[in-house]
């Protein structure tokens, strides 16, 4: 048998090392504020939110859409957590073990966590839950369900798992949103279990008390919650329990001047997805805080379809990389304050690279490789064709309820420079998910645009790399040196040798082959009434972490 180690730490302790007190200012690295430490936390108040987008789903584990995960933490918890330094740490969880092979992992339950319909977390309940992801009840299997091999109980509070090969990517799904525990009665019984609400039963510090679809979600504070990590009382030096606020109130704003309307006014207390038009007025305003932080994972990039013209011509991709100033663009879009992608990773993740050289504005390249390719003339709408009289015409169909950060905006700012600079004709159009899907079944998308938060960057580039599901959305897995350089970066047992493959992979599909064109990096940012205090970020995931710690003064 492999030698495992045992790692464990007391809770408080763990979440000291992982969390922080967000900055003001826009910083990616939070640290303590004068505001996030005003005074003594009041507790048993309501809360409002302004929030961008509403939730596909109230499932934790079926969410797609990183937006939701402020909300969504605040009704569940995970088995473990990373800290800031990059390790995993006990949450839900009081330690686990890990074999030398890295295959197997021992998870030890804390004995005191319970649902909200009353049901214990033990052994069974993680059972029950792993069970119902690789049943056919499960229309939504994760990407780290390919490298469980098993799953069994060893214990009351103990459950072993074993790994088909070395996957870190399963220490970051124990430590996020997709295995997040649901209550096995739940599982069982409750008709809301694929779009969440009341009856789905979690072990969160909140739960569902109305929920108004199109609306508003109005969360309650469970009055059993004894599980809250003490350290983050300490870190805001107070000695009542978790969560403060009574009541969380979110409604759905999507119009950014609204958001930003209903702040000012004093509808809301917080806005989450703060407009960058308004960002420099709200800075500037007394009244009010403003905060961000880089999500982790992979940037928003395009991702060219290469089984069909004109993507699957290695020059026009390359002119369409080359073809525009896309670091001006993202400057312009967002008012200054965004951050361009320099490369597919987030700087928030530990395998970003200072030193990676990516693409760089050439618009004279641009256009000799597409005259090399045959497509030298121009149309009456200037505009480039080739010898048939065809128009370089690229179309990109994006999911509307993913189209977050002005993404719209930004991507019709780039089909203007394209069209001015090299005389490609590039459209997005956001439409719901049925038509997109549609357009992959045909075969008539050329790009997929995405961004994917991960707390290993394994979890990221597994997802979208090689893409599983059905219709194909993302053509790198066709690749055998690409899927070679994923393989290697997932499987390495050291940080230097995964980030040696990493570096490899980005190099390869970026500046060799290009096929993905990393544009910016997402953030969560929102502001607040300058009393409202209490934010608590996690700076390797990159999100807010969750709403408990917030509170707001009389």
């Amino acid at each position: 048998m492999a030698k495992r180690t045992f790692r464990t730490i007391a809770v408080a302790a763990v979440l000291a090392a992982g969390l922080s007190l967000s900055a003001c200012g826009g910083s990616s690295t939070a640290s303590t504020s004068s505001s996030a430490n005003s005074g003594t936390p009041v507790k048993g108040q309501t809360i409002t939110w302004g929030i961008e987008k509403e939730p596909e789903t109230l499932n934790p584990q079926t969410n797609g859409q990183d937006s939701s995960t402020p909300i969504l933490r605040n009704l569940t918890d995970s088995y473990l957590y990373l800290a800031d330094d990059g390790s995993y740490q006990p949450w839900l969880a009081t330690g686990y073990k890990q074999s030398d092979d890295q295959k197997t992992i021992d998870l030890t339950l804390r004995q005191d966590v319970t649902f909200s319909d009353g049901e214990k977390l033990d052994a069974d309940a993680v059972i029950a839950n792993f069970d119902y992801y690789a049943s056919k009840n499960n229309s939504h299997p994760a990407t780290w369900q390919q490298y469980l091999g098993s799953w069994k109980k060893t214990g009351d509070y103990t459950v072993e798992f074993t790994l088909k090969q070395v996957y870190p990517g399963f220490l970051a799904a124990l430590s996020d949103l997709s295995t997040a525990p649901i209550s096995p009665k739940s599982l069982k019984d409750s008709k809301e279990l694929a779009a969440g609400g009341k009856s789905v039963a979690l072990t969160g510090p909140y739960t569902i008390k109305e929920y108004k679809q199109g609306s508003q979600l109005t969360l309650e504070a469970r009055s059993d919650y004894k599980w809250a990590p003490q350290a983050l009382s300490k870190q805001l030096k107070s000695k009542e329990s978790l969560p403060y606020a009574k009541e969380l109130v979110f409604r759905f704003l999507p119009e950014a001047s609204t958001r930003t309307g209903a702040l000012t006014s004093g509808q809301v207390d917080i806005i989450n997805g703060v407009p960058s038009q308004d960002i420099n007025q709200i800075k500037s305003n007394g009244k009010f805080d403003y905060y961000q932080v880089l999500n982790s994972g992979t940037a928003y990039s395009l991702y060219f379809n290469t089984t069909k013209a004109p993507f699957n011509d290695v020059n026009v991709r390359k002119a369409f990389q080359l073809g525009a100033d896309y670091k001006a663009i993202v400057k312009s879009v967002y008012y200054g304050t965004g951050t361009y992608a320099d490369q597919s990773f987030s700087p928030a993740s530990v395998f970003y690279n200072k030193a990676f050289k990516g693409i760089t504005f050439d618009k004279d390249k641009a256009n000799k490789l597409l005259d090399e390719s045959g497509w030298k003339k121009r149309d009456s709408k200037g505009y480039r064709v080739n010898a048939k009289g065809e128009r370089l015409s690229i179309s990109l169909y994006s999911d509307a309820p993913y189209v977050r950060d002005s993404r719209d905006v930004l991507n019709q700012a780039i089909s203007s420079e394209l069209k001015k600079n090299v005389g490609i004709e590039f459209t997005f159009k956001a439409r719901d998910l049925g038509t997109v899907t549609e357009t992959w079944e045909k075969n008539t998308n050329d790009a997929f645009d995405n961004s994917m938060s991960g707390l290993d960057i394994s979890t990221s580039v597994d997802s979208v790399y090689l893409w599983k599901s059905e219709p194909n959305r993302v053509f790198l897995k066709n690749d055998q040196k690409a899927v070679d350089l994923i393989q290697q970066g997932q499987s390495a047992k050291t940080k230097k040798d995964r980030q040696a493959a990493y570096d490899k992979l980005q190099d390869y599909v970026i500046n060799d082959q290009a096929y993905v064109l990393p544009l910016y990096i997402p953030r969560d940012n929102w502001a607040a009434s300058k009393s409202v205090h209490g934010f608590v970020t996690s700076k390797v995931a990159g999100h807010l972490f969750s709403s408990s710690t917030v509170w707001k003064e009389q």
